[in-house]
């Protein structure tokens, strides 16, 4: 009887845990739009936080199961957040940005490689699947960091080892875009110089679109447009019948692209104990579906993966392992400041070589290591507010690719180890 009735109790927990999961970004999201101290910390960091402090209440529910649930839906995920992104944008960038964001990709990998090397030669566990989720996050921000650790991870240290990384991108992500917004500026002026960009009068673009001028190879400027995607503003989703019939449309498309995947992973490995080959196959059907047009422009589908990412976030923390936590903390903490600030000023001294110019080279740096959401800031503190439109691109862009990068390159220093 008593065996039956901590089974129940179990049981009872773990189906609140999972309800939980997927109900606790709504309050958290609103915080972040009310609280200016939340939305500085961002949405995932503070999903991370809220499960771990769930984590710590001494209820007993399956954490396996709130981790496989998580992994589920960031597979998920990231299909529908790469179906809204229009590969055609990329031609509207100058020549200096397009080289710019290349050498952000060519310094993160060659300062991710170095630093397995040294990390690999102490002794530091997991060095290359850590190379691999700095590759991912500074080439296209945290949710690439997210998917590249579920793919190179094995379950038994994938939930504490994510948690380590995440919490050492907020502090060092932190602190460098504080750095970025005070003294960071004037160094890449007085280093790589400024262009000054011409300004043309452009007619008004609708609320959810952004205009900016891209520097043409030959320092003309040139009207951009690019409609961009705001992570969390549900309200812009369509509630009409057929619009949500589309959303729903495209949901089932991505978990087709995790079924596919599925079945690669079994074939390939003969089991599902891992995720390589999932991440991997969601990746590269989310960038080719989003070639096509009637895919691509479905409203809401970038929104619904953002929100399963926040859900993932959850989960994912409150699968912790206090003990495995406090292990990997100060390491992977070292590890990701040491890469941060060698591709950062790798790339600093590739712009000087090549001649990029400061607002150009600082505005790729950001959509590296940030992402989207962070371009604006940037670029309103720079001064040149029509590096906008170029910065969000590449940043988009850097989340295409960076889990491919970041996969790949994880993979392969594996075969060293």
């Amino acid at each position: 009887m008593t065996n039956l009735l901590l089974f129940n109790y179990s049981t009872l927990f773990s189906v609140l845990a999972i309800v939980i999961m997927f109900a606790l970004p709504i309050p958290l999201l609103l915080l972040t739009k009310k609280v200016k101290f939340f939305n500085t910390i961002g949405a995932i960091a503070l999903c991370y936080v809220a499960g771990f402090l769930i984590s710590l209440i001494p209820v007993d529910y399956d954490k396996n199961l709130t981790q496989t649930v998580a992994s589920v839906l960031v597979a998920v995920a990231i299909p529908l957040v790469l179906f809204s992104f229009d590969m055609t944008s990329l031609k509207s960038l100058a020549k200096k940005t397009v080289i710019s964001f290349v050498l952000v990709i060519v310094s993160t990998v060659a300062i991710s490689c170095a630093g397995f090397f040294v990390a690999n030669a102490v002794g530091l566990q997991n060095a290359n699947q850590l190379a691999g989720m700095t590759c991912g996050l500074y080439i296209g921000g945290t949710p690439n960091l997210i998917a590249i650790g579920n793919a190179l991870l094995s379950s038994d240290n994938k939930a504490s080892v994510i948690a380590a990384a995440n919490t050492s991108d907020f502090f060092v992500g932190g602190v460098y875009f504080l750095l970025i917004l005070t003294v960071i500026r004037p160094v890449y002026k007085k280093i790589l110089g400024s262009k000054k960009v011409k300004p043309i009068i452009t007619e008004e673009l609708p609320a959810n679109e952004t205009d900016g001028d891209a520097i043409t190879a030959d320092g003309e400027a040139t009207e951009i447009k690019t409609e961009t995607q705001t992570e969390y503003d549900y309200k812009s989703i369509p509630r009409d019948k057929k619009s949500i019939g589309k959303l729903i449309g495209v949901i089932a498309l991505a978990i087709g692209c995790l079924a596919v995947g599925a079945g690669l992973e079994i074939l390939i490995n003969g089991n599902m104990d891992g995720s390589l080959f999932i991440m991997i196959t969601v990746s590269v059907l989310g960038i080719a579906f989003s070639f096509v047009k009637p895919i691509r422009n479905v409203k809401g589908s970038y929104q619904i993966g953002q929100y399963l990412i926040l859900i993932f976030s959850i989960g994912l923390s409150m699968s912790i392992d206090l003990k495995m936590l406090a292990k990997e903390i100060l390491p992977t903490l070292a590890f990701f400041a040491c890469i941060q600030i060698g591709s950062i000023l790798l790339h600093l001294l590739l712009c000087k070589i090549f001649k990029i110019d400061g607002g150009t080279a600082l505005i790729t740096s950001t959509a590296g290591i940030y992402g989207p959401p962070f371009i604006a800031p940037v670029a309103n503190a720079y001064g040149e507010r029509e590096l906008i439109a170029p910065g969000i691109i590449c940043g988009t862009f850097g989340l295409a690719i960076g889990n491919l990068i970041g996969i790949g390159i994880g993979a392969l220093l594996a075969l060293i180890v």
